[in-house]
C-alpha cells in the first residue's frame, strides 16, 4: 500500500475550507443547516491537517497548523457546547488566510512530490 501523499491531504483540506463561506452572522445563527455544514466542513479541515507531515508543517509555518487542529477537536469533542459566534469569528479570521496560503503550498507540495517519483524500471 503507498503512502497517502500531502498533496492529497492539502487538497482535501482547501476543498473543506473552501465549503465553509456564508454571507452574514445573522444569516448563519438563523440558518441550521449552514452551521452542520461548517461543523462538518472544519472537522474535516483539522483532520487533514492533523495528517499533513510534520516536516511540511514545519516548512510552511507560515499556517497556524495548531489552531487549525485544535478548532477541529474543540469542534469534535465540545459540539453540544459550541457557540456558533464563535465559530463564525474563526470561520471568517482563520479560513480565509488559510485559503490565500494553501494554492502556493499545494503547488510547491507537488512539485516537490513529482521530483521525488522514481520511474518504475
Amino acid at each position: 500500500m503507498s503512502k497517502r501523499l500531502d498533496s492529497t491531504i492539502l487538497q482535501k483540506l482547501f476543498y473543506a475550507a473552501s465549503q465553509t463561506q456564508h454571507s452574514s452572522l445573522p444569516a448563519f445563527l438563523q440558518d441550521e443547516d449552514l452551521q452542520d455544514i461548517v461543523l462538518r466542513q472544519l472537522t474535516i479541515v483539522g483532520e487533514a491537517a492533523a495528517r499533513v507531515l510534520a516536516d511540511t508543517r514545519q516548512h510552511y509555518s507560515q499556517i497556524d497548523w495548531r489552531r487549525i487542529t485544535g478548532m477541529r477537536n474543540f469542534v469534535a469533542h465540545k459540539y453540544f457546547r459550541v457557540d456558533f459566534t464563535l465559530i463564525w469569528n474563526a470561520v471568517t479570521t482563520l479560513l480565509p488566510a488559510l485559503l490565500l496560503e494553501l494554492p502556493g503550498v499545494l503547488a510547491h507540495v507537488l512539485a516537490d512530490e513529482q521530483s521525488r517519483q522514481t520511474p518504475d524500471v
